[in-house]
């Protein structure tokens, strides 16, 4: 029965698989397009979890990359990723659980006693002056009506007790309440809105938010798992490369950082725990100024992950001064196209 869906999203995402996206991009696919597609089946039916293992496994292989064969080795589990972005992640939705919050229209058209066909004949033929919360599921129904039982006995058990589901359902956005009690829960992620300020450019967020938790894939973290086994900075060529070296105490970022501080006006750049304190303490008030120190904090973390992937894997090397003037230009041309937002 799900042969077409599976099919469906396999070409699709082997039709994008050899583009260069970057994880914003191909995050953006995976919500936009890919999660469209079991959207439209979940509407109706409770997916199988085989079948959603399935769709998992299409859109892992597609965000992280396949070499020789196999997945490329990630740092962050695909629950994490599905976090959304003030529990740290990247806001990809879980597809089963937001199919369970799909369903529940259905069952709250019961429970509103919606004037529709649909559900005269479900109280004339199926329930039968049984409240739908009191009624017991047996072999003889329907696979669409299980899933919707399903659903029901999911929700009742997430917030208690049947009273308190039914006034769930009678909250108007009573979707987006219910994924949330359905979906994996994270702890919360204190740096979540200076990481995710909207002027901040999409590809430059994901790469922020995977550095400030340590889950890029720094050569320490490689030689930690047997990936690699002499650990060097490639910036610097002189010391271990860790995620702090790398964007603080290696030279290379030093200078990188020395000017752009100055031009933003931050007088701490030197771990991660101070940057976001200073800019809890000190960064207040509402503007482009506020925004744009965020955008540039950003930037200049991207484009020293940037220098370093090019240095490894194209052989090509920038001095600071270029990616200082890349990073300046960027954030010009980023509150430039923002300006009207600020009254510009």
């Amino acid at each position: 029965m799900f042969a077409p869906l599976l099919d469906r999203i396999r070409g699709k995402l082997s039709h994008w698989a050899n583009s260069l996206l970057s994880y914003a991009g191909k995050i953006t696919l995976i919500n936009s397009v890919i999660f469209g597609l079991p959207n439209f089946w979940g509407s109706s039916v409770l997916l199988p979890k085989g079948v959603v293992k399935k769709i998992q496994k299409m859109c892992k292989d597609f965000l992280w990359g396949i070499d020789a064969g196999q997945r490329r080795f990630v740092f962050k589990s695909w629950d994490s990723f599905c976090l959304p972005r003030k529990e740290g992640g990247v806001g990809i939705k879980e597809i089963l659980s937001w199919n369970k919050s799909q369903l529940l229209i259905w069952i709250r058209k019961l429970v509103i006693d919606s004037p529709t066909i649909w559900v005269k004949w479900i109280k004339a033929y199926v329930l039968k002056g049984v409240d739908i919360w009191h009624f017991q599921l047996t072999s003889a129904y329907s696979w669409a009506w299980s899933s919707l039982i399903d659903c029901r006995d999911s929700l009742i058990q997430v917030t208690g007790s049947s009273s308190a589901a039914q006034n769930l359902l009678a909250q108007p956005d009573f979707k987006g309440i219910a994924y949330d009690l359905f979906r994996h829960k994270g702890s919360v992620f204190s740096q979540h809105k200076t990481l995710g300020d909207t002027l901040i450019y999409p590809k430059h967020a994901v790469i922020g938010i995977l550095a400030v938790q340590n889950k890029l894939p720094t050569i320490d973290n490689l030689c930690r798992r047997g990936l690699v086994l002499i650990n060097r900075c490639v910036l610097c060529k002189q010391n271990s490369e860790s995620s702090d070296h790398l964007f603080f105490d290696c030279p290379f970022s030093a200078n990188v950082w020395r000017v752009v501080a100055v031009w933003l006006r931050i007088t701490v750049v030197t771990r991660w725990r101070r940057i976001f304190s200073w800019f809890k303490k000190y960064n207040k008030g509402n503007g482009c100024g506020k925004s744009l120190r965020r955008c540039a904090l950003v930037c200049t973390i991207y484009h020293i992950w940037r220098e370093r992937n090019k240095r490894i894997f194209q052989d090509v090397s920038s001095e600071p001064s270029t990616l200082i003037w890349r990073i300046k230009y960027l954030v010009f041309l980023r509150v430039r196209g923002n300006a009207s937002a600020y009254g510009f």
